[in-house]
């Protein structure tokens, strides 16, 4: 079988591309180890349109209503490879191969790493990439976020609603997020900020006892009991050799032609949201990037022969 359409993800921009394949009734196929990509993670979402102060997991079932509404179906399974065969998209899964006339990665980003020692070691054992996920779980405990930008902030308020205290550690000096994030970070008692902090080695017995990290050229260890790592994201993209930029982004046209609107270096190829080199990383820009993209991916298919 020959696909219309293969949407790679389902985030914000996979989703809403979804939704409009299936209004226009054409043969598609989702693929995605997840649904919600990173709007599930989010602890408090205050800036989607005519929704006010949500959980980012309470959006997503939203989200995931409207795809039932429309009888959506996705599968479970990770994207191994893709690439285009004279007209034909192929995309080969960890089980098995699909085949379809135009693609529309939006497979969204991943967490990037601390590489230190002890991080692999202690996953899920009190190291963790999801606050909203395993905040709820700190319940009197001490916990420490590595990252000041807006996620990491976003975290240590959200871990201040349970744990007892919340380190808030960055490389830089000081915080880097947003003004108003920063302001509800320093007013917030049970949140300590340390600056010029290196992470070194992660330790513990069977869970994360302490954190040992270099500040001003000496060695110190902080006493906790969970690491929320919030230091970026990576594209999820390697299966696809598409132009990307230096970040690994993929780069998409701005055009004005209707076909080409988030199109790749590769026609049939559509890419949109996080994943891509769009430079404001939001769930409102990624559900419109979404729309775009499945907008020029069917007028690209419409035109297919």
């Amino acid at each position: 079988m020959v696909y219309d359409l293969i949407i790679i993800g389902a985030g914000p921009a996979g989703i809403t591309a979804a939704i409009y394949a299936a209004r226009r009734k054409i043969n598609f196929l989702m693929l995605s180890l997840d649904v919600g990509g990173q709007m599930s993670w989010s602890s408090d979402v205050e800036n989607y349109p005519g929704i006010q102060d949500i959980p980012g997991i309470e959006l997503t079932k939203k989200f995931i209503a409207q795809m039932n509404e429309y009888k959506i179906k996705w599968k479970q399974e990770e994207v191994k490879s893709l690439e285009k065969k004279g007209k034909i998209c192929i995309v080969k899964t960890s089980k098995g191969k699909y085949e379809s006339k135009a693609v529309i990665i939006a497979s969204g980003k991943s967490p990037r790493k601390l590489n230190v020692p002890g991080e692999n070691k202690f996953l899920g054992k009190g190291v963790s990439y999801c606050a909203t996920c395993d905040a709820p779980l700190q319940k009197n405990k001490i916990a420490a976020v590595v990252g000041s930008g807006n996620s990491g902030l976003d975290a240590s308020l959200f871990l201040s609603h349970y744990a007892k205290k919340v380190y808030l550690m960055d490389l830089l000096p000081s915080i880097v997020g947003e003004p108003y994030l920063k302001e509800k970070v320093l007013k917030n008692k049970k949140i300590t900020f340390i600056g010029n902090a290196k992470i070194k080695e992660i330790l513990g017995n069977q869970f994360v006892k302490s954190l040992k990290f270099e500040k001003q050229g000496k060695m110190e260890e902080l006493k906790l009991d969970s690491i929320f790592i919030e230091i970026g994201l990576l594209s999820k993209c390697d299966f696809t050799k598409v132009k990307k930029n230096k970040w690994g982004e993929i780069m998409i046209f701005r055009s004005t032609i209707s076909h080409e609107e988030n199109m790749t270096n590769v026609p049939g190829i559509f890419a949109a949201g996080d994943c891509t080199d769009i430079p404001a990383k939001q769930i409102v820009v990624a559900t419109g990037e979404g729309a775009k993209a499945v907008l020029a991916a069917l007028d690209y298919i419409h035109k297919w022969k």
